[in-house]
């Protein structure tokens, strides 16, 4: 899953992207690289950022999807990562079909409405508080574990009770939101336990613990880290990875299947 933030804030690339065009241009390049998905946020869900209005979110994500979805490959699915139901609703009538939310779920009747939709996927992510007060007293080790389990256990069940198939319910433990850097390492290795019970989502692309672990400061230099901390999630199990830069994933994924035929 390609990562396209349609931001001025976002912690890898704020600005990058924040124009549709080059918006549109990134996306179209992670297709190239091999993405099977691409997922637009226009709204910063890193520590500290600030809430925007859902005029404004809608603003920079509408004329990406309108200009995106008549260019996908067949196999490529659009995702919107967004926390507001009224914005998961006017995506999904836009041809979007993953619903990606960094504060898990959303009202029951908005739950109810998405899942009226009969391609679509839900990825619910654990984070502990919000962007402003998530990181102020972090979530450790074995209580990140616990916290975690114990949400994708009841966010499963909510979305069975909304009407989502199994297939279709996605669930992430939140790398980096609101979790010291052993639990986010604790999480991780925890990663085969959880895909045993859950279709797992992980996202460690470029995150600002990897910089600290390995006193690599810039966002960029932290891809071949990322690389192989999500290649090895994958193995473990992960059916999906969140990844600012999809082509060397792409190849590992490649190297792979070449062995195992």
């Amino acid at each position: 899953m390609g990562i396209v933030n349609i931001t001025p804030d976002s912690f890898s690339d704020g600005g990058c992207f924040l124009s549709p065009q080059a918006a549109i241009t990134q996306a179209m390049k992670l297709i190239e690289d091999g993405a099977d998905s691409i997922d637009l946020g226009a709204e910063s869900a890193r520590p500290g950022a600030r809430p925007i209005s859902c005029d404004l979110e809608w603003q920079r994500l509408a004329p990406v999807i309108a200009a995106l979805r008549p260019r996908l490959p067949q196999h490529c699915r659009l995702s919107i990562d967004t926390t507001k139901p009224e914005l998961m609703r006017r995506a999904l009538g836009e041809g979007v079909t993953i619903i990606n939310n960094t504060r898990g779920l959303v009202d029951p009747a908005s739950l109810q409405a998405i899942a009226a939709y009969p391609a679509v996927s839900y990825i619910a992510m654990h984070c502990h508080g919000n962007p402003t007060t998530m990181q102020v007293k972090p979530l450790h080790g074995e209580q990140a574990i616990g916290t975690v389990e114990e949400f994708f256990t009841r966010s499963t069940l909510t979305l069975q009770q909304a009407g989502f198939r199994e297939a279709a319910i996605f669930m992430d433990p939140g790398i980096g939101f609101g979790k010291t850097d052993q639990a986010n390492l604790r999480l991780m290795a925890h990663t085969p336990q959880f895909a045993q019970r859950y279709q797992l989502v992980l996202g460690v692309s470029r995150k600002s613990w990897l910089g600290r672990l390995l006193e690599l400061p810039a966002a960029e230099l932290r891809d071949a880290p990322s690389k192989i901390a999500e290649f090895t999630l994958g193995l473990a199990g992960a059916k999906i990875i969140r990844t600012h830069e999809v082509r060397s994933l792409a190849r590992l994924r490649q190297v792979y299947t070449k062995a195992e035929a």
